[in-house]
């Protein structure tokens, strides 16, 4: 892997890396499926705790929830309580969380991470968090209509990458209302 990195600098980057995962303990090194979650006391928990955070709010603090379905990466993908630990990037999308039975709230989120940990705990973690019926469909329409007029006008590469991420958004949020109705 070595000689294919070109700079002394990059090498030197990598080192601390390379000598963690040499002096790191066999059962470190290997890969392999992930072990059963336990919990204090080794019972799953009935309920999931989230978290689910913005930078200008806690919208849930230690909220206990049956489920949480978070726009993932790779797609959707649902938490239950008991999850294997995992670790994802968010896209933009609908974060639903089921409270209870029959009892659904809707976020949407424009990007961030989500962290299930291994005793029930789920750390959402989101850019921006709006709650689903905050999100006014007109106002929607008419951003997505001036990110896409950004993006055509858009002269250098930043300007660019901006435009197409409010374009993603702002479809993203149009996609997401419309499979609400």
């Amino acid at each position: 892997m070595l000689a294919r990195i070109g700079s002394n600098a990059a090498r030197c980057a990598l080192r601390p890396t390379m000598v963690a995962a040499r002096s790191a303990p066999a059962a470190m090194q290997r890969r392999g499926m992930a072990e059963e979650p336990k919990a204090a006391g080794g019972a799953i928990p009935a309920k999931l705790t989230l978290n689910l955070l913005a930078p200008h709010a806690a919208i849930f603090s230690k909220k206990l929830v049956d489920q949480v379905i978070v726009p993932g990466a790779d797609g959707m993908f649902g938490i239950l309580p008991g999850h294997v630990p995992t670790i994802s990037e968010l896209r933009p999308g609908t974060v639903e969380v089921t409270i209870a039975t029959g009892e659904v709230e809707k976020y949407f989120v424009s990007s961030g991470f989500a962290f299930a940990h291994a005793d029930s705990t789920l750390d959402v973690c989101a850019i921006e968090c709006v709650k689903f019926e905050d999100l006014d469909p007109a106002l929607v329409s008419s951003g997505k209509k001036e990110a896409e007029d950004e993006l055509s006008r858009a002269t250098d590469e930043v300007e660019k990458a901006k435009a197409q991420i409010a374009v993603e958004v702002y479809t993203a949020m149009t996609e997401s209302l419309a499979a609400a109705k």
